[in-house]
Parts: C-alpha cells; sequence; structure tokens
C-alpha cells in the first residue's frame, strides 16, 4: 500500500535531485570571457572573467599559450604583478561525504623565487605545497599531479589556491586541470534542502493526500450477475 508519507517522499527526493546546484567545474580554466591567446591577462581581486572562478585576493596571471598547459591551452599564474595571489570555486558538496582535489603544479620559472610556494585550503582542510623551478622553462614546465581529500562539512565547499611569494613580485605557482572527485557518500545521506523546498513540503504532502484519498473513494467495479468472481 502506497502511504502519503512514502509517496511525498518519492516526489520530494525526485524534486530536490532535478533541483541540484553547481557542480565543479571548468578546472582547466579554458571557458572564460576574456582570451589570453598567445600571451597573459593580468586579472584583479574581485574579478570573475574565468567561468566558474573568483580572483580573491591579490591579483593573478591568465596564461594562454604564453607557455606549456597541462591540459588544454590554459592555466593560471597564482601571482601576477604583486607578491600574492589567489583564486576560489565554490560548488555544491554533500555532507558528510569525501571527495578527491587533484591538479596539476608547476611554477613560474622566469623569475625568483626558485622555490615556488601554494596553499590549498577547502572545508577546514589546509595543504601546502612547493614547486622547484630548477631545469624547467616555458616549453618545459614540468608539471606534477598533486591531490588529497576533504570531507564536505556542508552542501557547499570552497575551493582556494593562494600563492604568497613573501617578497618577490610577480613569478608565482602555477595551477591547471583541476579536479574534484566524490569518492564515498554517507550511508542514506539526506538530499540537502534549500528554503524553497522547504516552504514546497506543505503543498507537497497535501498533494499525496488528495491522491490517497481519490483512490480510497473510486468504487471497485461491480461484476454482471451470473459472472463468475
Amino acid at each position: 500500500m502506497v502511504t502519503a508519507r512514502a509517496l511525498a517522499a518519492s516526489l520530494l527526493l525526485g524534486w530536490a535531485a532535478s533541483a541540484a546546484a553547481a557542480p565543479f567545474s571548468n578546472g582547466s580554466f579554458e571557458a572564460a570571457s576574456v582570451d589570453p591567446g598567445s600571451n597573459f591577462i593580468t586579472l584583479p581581486a574581485g574579478d570573475t572573467s574565468i567561468a566558474s572562478w573568483v580572483v580573491v585576493t591579490g591579483n593573478i596571471d591568465f596564461i594562454g599559450t604564453y607557455w606549456q598547459a597541462a591540459d588544454g591551452n590554459n592555466s593560471v599564474d597564482l601571482v601576477g604583478n604583486q607578491n600574492v595571489g589567489a583564486i576560489a570555486q565554490t560548488f555544491d558538496t554533500i555532507p558528510g561525504s569525501t571527495y578527491r582535489v587533484s591538479f596539476a603544479l608547476a611554477g613560474n620559472p622566469e623569475g625568483p623565487p626558485t622555490i615556488k610556494p601554494l596553499t590549498v585550503t577547502v572545508a577546514g582542510v589546509t595543504q601546502n605545497y612547493s614547486f622547484d623551478i630548477t631545469g624547467h622553462s616555458d616549453p618545459s614546465m614540468g608539471y606534477v599531479t598533486q591531490s588529497f581529500d576533504f570531507v564536505a562539512t556542508g552542501t557547499s565547499s570552497t575551493l582556494q589556491f593562494t600563492s604568497d611569494t613573501g617578497t618577490d613580485c610577480c613569478w608565482g605557482a602555477v595551477i591547471d586541470n583541476v579536479t574534484v572527485v566524490l569518492l564515498a557518500a554517507p550511508s542514506a545521506s539526506p538530499v540537502p534542502l534549500d528554503w524553497a523546498h522547504w516552504l514546497a513540503l506543505p503543498g507537497i504532502l497535501a498533494m499525496a493526500g488528495l491522491f490517497l484519498r481519490r483512490r480510497k473513494n473510486v468504487a471497485p467495479a461491480r461484476l454482471p450477475r451470473g459472472s463468475p468472481r
């Protein structure tokens, strides 16, 4: 027998799933409203020219085919014409689920420091990395794939990459090919609902109750007299 509670839960689950918002995207920085072409463009704090990303500290250099990319044509030098820069993306997550962040790391080979620092933060997790530019050049950046796992604490998480070279200007850590992959979800994890879903819940329950009342009030078909039962 279909109960009102079960029917309402089914309706709400399907609707909430269909209303899911933005997953992590554009990890190779290929989608943008500006085109660095064969050069680079310096983007200031607050800039959202790179789709899904925002510059949050200092400024960054959006690099085209000026040097080797790890994936596609573009990459990001996290230090523009200052000594620090950061870029971030906020994306949907399932609370309690484990995700893996992977990215290609290199460094601007055209200036100091030799060791490029990188700090990555997400969901209260901080990871520190460095890249030695010794022996590398624009055509041969020497990208290294780095990865770490984190557990989501909310229905959205913000992944931020920061390079702070101290007193050295203009040549920071370089990132490309960023991915975020769901590794494991908690068993029977609830579907996250925003305020609009909660406001609609009474209506969904009312619809389920009306459906069941109509089923109950439909009289069974009567068989002709003498027909076998």
